[in-house]
């Protein structure tokens, strides 16, 4: 079955450039785009941005170990139009007895509004002692709003879905390059370059007025699944009676996991069933977890000698929760490690909700539960007691040994101009505080919209070391 889909979309742009005395740069853009799949009434809309660009070394030639400066400024608004035929509700053709068309999934709406990002960046490049060191920083800033999102409509309006302006997302991030050469010989060079990036998606408005936005591709196993938060007090106002001060990892954030965890006292325990000794489940859908990392570093380091070249990567992860879903379904199919005893008593921790579970003096639950009497106990932990936190990692990404063959050896051949001998190793070395496989895994693949599921553990294999050799063979 063949689909083809039409928009158009139209575009008016406009740019300009200065320049003083070679050191000063100074760019300008506006474009105006038509686009057919937005309503006629908000199918125009216009984003400009401008760029500068100052090289100050050129102001200190006689500092001999400044090889090249350049500061950066940055300010771009770009607007994005919708989806093909979703701005009208479109008939579908029925295959059941008698045919005909009826309405589709979708809901119009003509009031959509196209959704925009406005960033802004600052940084500089720093070149050293005959560029031996090379520095560059950048310093960003972007807003996401009226994004264009596919919200479930209530079934009374006759559709199932529609597209909303909502949300509005903020971003702040930190890069930095930095290439060092200890050694610059005729037959002998090392070379490190180091990155360093820093960046964290805060939410601050969501569409309909929700406490969370998730993407239902990521939803794999449990009730855990890749989710936006409003902020914590945000959220506390839906439920004002339910204490949320030990549900606050992944509020406010775009890469949550969302899902099922304990109901706590005021003071954040655990409240325990008194009737069945079984810790009592918050029925509310909140954070869980937060699967953005503090920081992530990767140092790549060259070495060339007479020919030979050898050079390794290495990938560093700070911080970061992992949601373990193959231990989750372990556990709830009774195949988990860590309660292979099931003749074991096993007592809660937490206290007893009698009534007297917020007073100075709560009764602590002392309720013995035996896995092999109770079918209710598996299912007794909720997904929170399946992310693990603050996941850090150190990999070898990849490490590679070559070898050029002289070129005197084909001097006379006219079209040959390389000969190079290979061979690469991937994903040789792991060290990570994680319990399962690979925290480097992704639940979906690359089609899932957003973040999709990655930092979701759950039926995937990590990456696999692998070796790989070979003859590259240039030609002029």
């Amino acid at each position: 079955k063949l689909t083809v889909k039409r928009s158009r979309l139209l575009g008016v742009f406009g740019k300009a450039d200065f320049s003083f005395k070679d050191m000063l740069f100074v760019t300008l853009t506006g474009r105006n785009d038509f686009s057919s799949t937005l309503p006629v009434a908000n199918n125009s809309y216009f984003y400009p941005s401008v760029s500068a660009a100052f090289e100050f070394s050129k102001l200190l030639p006689n500092v001999s170990w400044l090889s090249y400066g350049k500061l950066r400024l940055a300010y771009a608004k770009s607007g994005k139009d919708a989806p093909p035929y979703l701005v009208q509700p479109a008939l579908a053709a029925q295959t059941s007895t008698g045919g005909g068309f009826i309405y589709g999934f979708f809901g119009g709406n003509p009031n959509l509004r196209p959704e925009f990002v406005t960033g802004k960046e600052i940084g500089a490049e720093v070149r050293l002692f005959k560029s031996l060191v090379k520095l560059d920083v950048s310093y960003f800033e972007n807003e996401r709003t009226d994004q264009i999102v596919t919200q479930r409509l209530s079934y009374g309006t006759g559709f199932i879905f529609g597209l909303l302006n909502g949300g509005s997302f903020g971003v702040k991030g930190l890069e930095v390059s930095l290439t060092f050469t200890p050694i610059k010989k005729k037959d002998f060079s090392w070379e490190i370059t180091g990155n360093f990036s820093k960046n964290k998606t805060t939410v601050l408005s969501l569409p309909a007025d929700v406490n969370e936005y998730y993407n239902s591709d990521t939803w794999l196993v449990g009730n855990a699944r890749s989710s936006a938060f409003l902020p914590i007090d945000q959220i506390q106002k839906t439920f004002p009676t339910t204490n949320l001060n030990y549900n606050t990892n992944g509020a406010g954030s775009a890469t949550a996991i969302g899902g099922y965890s304990y109901l706590r006292t005021n003071s954040g325990q655990v409240m325990i069933s008194p009737s069945t000794g079984l810790p009592i489940i918050n029925t509310n859908f909140l954070p869980i977890g937060d699967r953005n990392p503090d920081f992530s570093v990767g140092i790549l380091n060259r070495f060339f000698y007479k020919g030979i070249g050898f050079s390794f990567n290495l990938d560093i992860r700070k911080g970061g929760d992992v949601f373990n879903g193959n231990e989750y379904y372990f556990f709830r199919t009774g195949l988990s490690k860590n309660f292979l005893n099931r003749t074991q008593p096993y007592v809660f921790n937490g206290v007893l909700r009698d009534g007297k579970e917020n007073s100075d003096a709560p009764t602590t639950n002392s309720i013995q539960v035996t896995p092999q009497t109770r079918s209710d106990f598996y299912g007794s932990f909720p997904e929170s007691d399946f992310v693990e936190h603050n996941i850090n990692w150190l990999r070898v990404r990849d490490v590679s040994l070559s070898y050029d063959f002289p070129k005197k050896l084909f001097r006379s051949t006219k079209s040959l101009q390389g000969l190079r001998l290979f061979v690469t190793g991937t994903d040789l070395f792991l060290i990570t505080n994680y319990t399962g496989g690979d925290p480097s895994v992704n639940g979906t693949t690359a089609t899932s919209a957003g973040v999709g599921a990655w930092g979701i553990d759950f039926g995937k294999l990590g990456a696999s070391r692998s070796m790989s050799f070979g003859l590259r063979v240039t030609f002029q």
